[in-house]
């Protein structure tokens, strides 16, 4: 029996109102002002209960890097930002104790040579500490390759480097240095035996452990254990498996050692492998072989508050059969509970990254492909206990044909609703190039009983209104009336600042944009449906600034 046209269109309707409903914000992250390459997202952070902090390569102008650390509430608003701009400069950050954030920068000076800066940044991002990474006598350091933080803010470098010996002649050497919350070394300690210390941990009493991966002893891994005060203790001696080529290491919530990495196997397959390392003797707890196939990538692997192993895996088992693999792992003994497999065939999907929280739940994220070239930000959520798929969630595009759109990390909020942040960029399918990066961040109206939320953008809470009032206040902005039927008025705008205004709805579409002059600005949103919408400032002079406040339409 033939469902009738007029049910149909209606069920296919319900089915995209309720898919939109899931995005309750989105955020526009675009620096590229007009310029054909610019902004990707990176990384996503708690800050406090109700903020995140994001990592943006911002702007790449020439051998210019541009970074941007972003700190906004979990309501969509943003607060504060810090730019860093240096020779193809490389920043990596970390969320401290007491509402601080440690940037690091790798970056050239004038004549080429590596810089190494730390800056500690405030709550609302204002440098309160910075120093260069340097040695005396000479040293010369070539890679930074691990920077951490303790649980009082200590911070923790470890890399490689030469020393000019007694004859003038330069000798390798490695070095771990650790410095207190306001960056004054602590510290240092340099072993000229070894030339690759690429990860440094620390465990719950204040201990370092260095991992020394180097290549005269491949596929052996060191590691060097150091007292918090910088005393050498006991180095083990890890083997690793045959035809592995790479090696990763995290702490378990025993502090335990987990080493994972990707190893071929007999020459024509690849798989992983993983390995237990006991925190007391060194000696291997067990070591396992997983995922192998043809083609087999770890792309992310995480632990949860319980201690058990989630991993993400992209597998090729032959011709057009690709698929991703997220599987559940038993810590104690390292054996699989279970595994999710979504075939490429089947629906397109390439996820790359898990979000795993203290919910009942996790999240993978990454794309959706529509064909050869373009895509989709895609997520999907799971029960941890079996694996169920527990949703769907396509994020909305800034525009709807040749794009490449995705999503590259995420966090939860209090309610396990879904924050990420992605990137998108044109495609040119005549010749083959890819213009204009920008990126975003958006929440999903995701709960715990009904993934696909009630239509949150539609259905306004009293909460969610208030929301919305208390983030302008917080700009200094003013906008009026909230919630408004016609006419909406934004006043107490710096023209020095700001010179554009634009309206955006939750799907990140772009609906109108003016050019101000002034301190207030009008916009006619009469034609506006009810829901919730951003109001973005922009300027378009050399020093970029954003600013984004909700505001709510209901007639």
């Amino acid at each position: 029996m033939k469902t009738p046209k007029p049910i149909l269109l209606l069920w296919l309707l319900a089915i995209q109102l309720n898919l939109t409903a899931q995005v309750q914000w989105y955020q526009n992250q675009d620096g590229n002002n007009e310029q054909p390459y610019g902004t990707v997202a990176t990384t996503v952070q708690h800050f406090s209960a109700n903020t995140f902090i994001a990592c943006y390569l911002w702007r790449t102008e020439n051998e210019l890097n541009t970074w941007k650390i972003s700190k906004s509430n979990t309501n969509g608003a943003e607060l504060k930002s810090f730019f860093i701009t240096a020779t193809s400069a490389t920043v990596e950050c970390k969320v401290g104790k007491n509402n601080t954030v440690y940037v690091f920068e790798r970056s050239f000076t004038p004549d080429y040579s590596p810089q190494y800066i730390i800056y500690k940044l405030d709550a609302n991002l204002n440098i309160s500490a910075q120093r260069t990474i340097e040695f005396p006598n000479n040293f010369y350091i070539y890679n930074i390759s691990s920077f951490e933080l303790d649980d009082i803010n200590n911070v923790y470098l470890a890399g490689d480097g030469q020393y000019p010996d007694a004859t003038g002649y330069s000798s390798p050497a490695s070095f771990v240095i650790k410095t207190n919350k306001n960056l004054v070394d602590a510290w240092r300690r340099i072993d000229s035996t070894q030339t690759s210390y690429s990860r440094v941990h620390i465990d719950r009493w204040g201990r370092v452990l260095v991992v020394v991966d180097y290549y005269a002893n491949f596929p052996q891994v060191y590691i060097k254990r150091f007292t918090s005060n910088g005393q050498s203790l006991s180095t083990f001696s890890v083997p690793t498996d045959a035809g592995r080529y790479s090696v990763t290491t995290l702490l378990d919530n025993d502090d335990n050692i987990l080493m994972y990495g990707g190893k071929t196997v007999g020459g024509s397959s690849q798989a992983m492998y993983l390995k237990r390392i006991s925190r007391v003797s060194g000696s291997v707890v067990y070591s396992k072989t997983h995922f192998e196939a043809p083609s087999s990538q770890v792309n992310d692997f995480k632990l949860d508050r319980d201690g058990d192993i989630f991993t993400l895996v992209t597998q090729n088992t032959g011709l057009e059969n690709q698929k991703c693999k997220i599987s559940r792992i038993k810590l104690a003994n390292g054996s699989i509970i279970w595994n999710r497999n979504m075939n490429y065939t089947d629906d397109s999907c390439n996820l790359t990254r898990l979000v795993i929280n203290d919910n009942d739940r996790i999240y993978a994220i990454g794309e959706r492909r529509s064909c050869t070239y373009f895509s989709k930000g895609f997520a999907v959520r799971l029960k941890k206990n079996g694996g169920q798929m527990d949703g769907r969630f396509p994020a909305p595009d800034s525009v709807a044909f040749q794009r490449s759109h995705w999503l590259a990390d995420g966090i939860t909020d209090n309610n396990n609703r879904l924050i990420a942040i992605g990137s998108t960029y044109d495609f040119d399918s005549t010749t083959y190039s890819s213009t204009y990066f920008r990126s975003f961040a958006l929440r999903f109206g995701i709960n715990n009983n009904n993934c696909y939320g009630r239509g949150e953008e539609e259905m306004l809470t009293e909460e969610e209104e208030i929301s919305a009032k208390q983030e302008a206040l917080t700009t200094k902005l003013v906008i009026y009336p909230n919630p408004v039927q016609n006419q909406l008025t934004v006043s107490n705008i710096n023209p020095e600042e700001y010179d554009r205004v634009a309206v955006y709805n939750m799907e990140g579409a772009r609906l109108q944009q003016l050019s101000v002059n002034a301190s207030t600005a009008r916009m006619d949103i009469s034609s506006l449906p009810d829901g919730i919408y951003l109001l973005v400032l922009r300027s378009t002079s050399a020093l970029v600034k954003e600013k984004s406040i909700k505001f709510v339409v209901r007639k």
